[in-house]
């Protein structure tokens, strides 16, 4: 693509030097290199966004959990730089950086559950919906070190996770800063 656009740069400035003054040449040649310089750092925050830690994952049907289980939320729908373990359940920052973490689960008919959020072995949050169909969701904020992992385990106590098709309980976390 750059190659394709430096071809036309080239292209340009032959036209434009076949007919116009040297004064008009140079702002010529002078708009072009800009625009090839903005298109080259346009290219280059394209691709950072690629590189930024960042997932999303749902539960595709129940699970019956313990205390410390670790909730492996199966289907991924977005894995930038495959930092997310769908066996695991293990989110492993790939950086140090502020992280913006989420979590949403549904409780099952007729019963609760109860998960945190867990930092490597430290507990954040907890989430505690109601009974049967009830949800929960936290949002956070957490200053992670390369290779801190962050999980949802259960809380004890409350085991039944409602997961389907629909997708009702998530766990997402990207790279803010």
């Amino acid at each position: 693509m750059i190659f394709i656009f430096g071809l036309v740069f080239f292209q340009l400035m032959m036209m434009a030097t076949a007919d116009c003054s040297p004064k008009l040449d140079n702002a010529v040649v002078e708009d072009l290199f800009a625009m090839l310089v903005k298109y080259k750092g346009e290219f280059r925050n394209y691709r950072k966004w690629r590189d930024i830690p960042a997932f999303t994952a749902s539960l595709s049907a129940s699970q019956t959990i313990n205390a410390n289980d670790v909730v492996k939320f199966d289907k991924v729908w977005t894995n930038n730089g495959n930092h997310y373990n769908a066996k695991t359940g293990i989110f492993q920052a790939a950086r140090e950086g502020l992280y913006h973490v989420s979590a949403t689960v549904m409780s099952t008919q007729g019963k609760t559950v109860h998960v945190r959020i867990w930092q490597n072995e430290n507990k954040t949050v907890g989430l505690y919906p109601g009974t049967g169909f009830s949800e929960a969701t936290a949002n956070m904020v957490l200053h992670l070190k390369k290779g801190d992992k962050v999980t949802v385990k259960g809380g004890g106590g409350h085991t039944a996770l409602f997961g389907n098709s629909e997708h009702y309980s998530m766990f997402s976390a990207y790279l803010i800063a």
